[in-house]
């Protein structure tokens, strides 16, 4: 409960993670007591094994008491009721250390035994630690991965970047885990044509798990479009030493990183900014675009849901992101210490956004009235709306060519109003935000946000007091108030919101609602 999940967010997550529903125990007439059936169906729900699966990639080298700290996570994840599939990654692992602490690179072949030998180390510690708190672990170090060709003697690791992967049909040693509830534990070995064991790039065997079990999942979907098959990860996870992806030109700022991330819209930004930091390691910022190259070749061949995570603690933020399915922090929330920020990028494959500015030609309005009304929960008055806000137009941002969501910005005040002949202010006002239901919780608010703000540096809105989204936009917001004699709060952000409050709160007493009252439900 220390994630302090809204009603809708507990809501979702007990919808995925609860177990079948038992019938209420029914006595039988002879003896009197619950039927063989019922007091089967409770004991399933005990054992009832998880559909959830996760794809984690733990980077080290990782001190001890943090390693311990990483598996009680995962057994915490395991309870409830997302499984981890673990792969290890550790770059001393291809390296070896002189007699003055410089480091040179490890020759495959020439010392493939020294490496595997780290490898199983690291794995044996693993899956003690995850013992040690109480969940169950197998190691697994082959059957899942094979490699094209055995490996040159003269290419070390560093440059052995051709070596192809692939992944074993079947993947017997994984189900065999999951059956059993055991979280598998993978080092990045693959089996070669000549029945050689060589240790390959962990993000390469990763991209080639995501892409099998993609593909499988394509395989398994019903007609309603669920994955009826149980090695489909719903999180791809990245635990390292280090923290999220750094963030270095936003508003001057260097420090934070990246809260979310939509990666059709920032992917070639962030690998601009990353061959452009110069106040961290060349390694470092080489090991960054590494992972978020695998992340993105991975997304891109699981199902739209699932999400991605790069963080350096794992114990609150994963659970957190499990329950609530959003970041610790959001780059939107509105005067966040930077120092908060350091610890997790939340990312997914994300979708295309479109701009339409100063008209509404271009955007289909039925489905515009259509997300509008999904969203709201009520008729809109099409044609009282259309008409209001179409010569008022200054920006409509909308995600996803299926219309996944939309924030529709107007020009308003601009003309004299009350006794006074005050002339109001010209203001950009968000006259309506909305995500289509299906499309809640897969970050789609916090794209269109983060459009809006570069967009916008002064904004108002308003809201019904009684609104349960407000929460979400008293995180994003300078500033509010409550509207005298109405149900209304006006919201605002930017510099100029304190000196244009009277304004405000009339151009936004002024505006007509857009919807006929909800149907009552039957």
């Amino acid at each position: 409960m220390g994630t302090l999940p809204s009603p809708r967010e507990a809501r979702q997550f007990l919808s995925k993670f609860s177990p079948p529903a038992v019938p209420a125990a029914a006595a039988t007439p002879e003896t009197g007591q619950p039927s063989a059936a019922t007091t089967t169906g409770f004991v399933d729900t005990l054992l009832w094994p998880t559909d959830h699966l996760a794809l984690i990639k733990l980077e080290g080298p990782f001190e001890k008491e943090n390693l311990a700290a990483v598996a009680n996570t995962l057994v915490q994840l395991q309870r409830l009721g997302l499984l981890s599939i673990v792969m290890l990654d550790n770059q001393t692992w291809w390296q070896n250390k002189g007699p003055d602490g410089s480091t040179s690179a490890v020759s495959v072949e020439g010392q493939s035994a020294e490496i595997r030998q780290k490898m199983m180390k690291d794995m044996i510690d693993m899956v003690e630690e995850i013992e040690k708190s109480g969940g169950k672990a197998r190691p697994v170090y082959e059957g899942v991965f094979e490699g094209e060709d055995d490996a040159n003697p003269a290419r070390t690791m560093e440059l052995d970047q051709e070596q192809e992967v692939s992944v074993r049909q079947g993947l017997r040693p994984l189900q065999s885990c999951l059956k059993l509830r055991q979280i598998p534990v993978m080092i990045p070995m693959a089996t070669t044509r000549g029945c050689h064991r060589i240790p390959v790039q962990s993000n390469k065997a990763l991209v080639a798990l995501a892409k099998y079990m993609g593909e499988s999942a394509k395989d398994t979907t019903g007609a309603n479009g669920t994955n009826s098959g149980p090695m489909v990860p719903m999180r791809l996870i990245v635990v390292n030493t280090t923290g999220g992806i750094p963030l270095t030109r936003t508003n001057g700022i260097q420090g934070p990183t990246h809260c979310f991330v939509n990666l059709k819209d920032e992917y070639n930004t962030i690998l601009d900014d990353l061959d452009n930091m110069d106040h961290i390691p060349a390694p470092l910022a080489k090991s960054y675009r590494s992972d978020l190259d695998m992340i993105k070749e991975s997304l891109d061949y699981l199902p739209r849901t699932c999400s991605a995570l790069i963080t350096s603690s794992p114990s609150l933020t994963l659970i957190t992101n499990l329950i609530t399915d959003k970041p610790l922090f959001s780059s939107t929330m509105r005067n966040q210490d930077p120092k908060v920020m350091l610890a997790t990028t939340v990312l997914r494959s994300g979708l295309d956004i479109y701009t339409y500015r100063d008209s509404l030609e271009g955007l289909d309005l039925k489905q515009l009235q259509i997300l509008l009304e999904s969203s709201f929960g009520k008729p809109l008055d099409g044609a009282g709306f259309y008409g209001r806000i179409r010569d008022r137009t200054k920006t409509v941002i909308l995600a996803g060519h299926d219309y996944m969501g939309a924030a529709i910005v107007t020009r308003e005040g601009g003309e004299i109003s009350g006794a006074e002949g005050k002339r109001l202010a010209s203001v950009a006002y968000l006259d309506k935000f909305s995500v289509a239901p299906k499309s809640q919780g897969i970050g789609v608010a916090d794209i269109l946000w983060k459009r809006l703000q570069d967009e916008f540096p002064d904004l108002v809105w308003r809201s019904r007091s009684d609104n349960p989204v407000n929460k979400w936009y008293f995180d994003r917001a300078d500033g509010n108030i409550r509207i005298p004699n109405t149900n209304w709060t006006v919201f605002w952000y930017g510099p100029k919101g304190l000196s244009l409050i009277r304004d405000y709160i009339e151009i936004s007493r002024n505006i007509p609602a857009s919807f006929y009252p909800a149907k009552p439900s039957k």
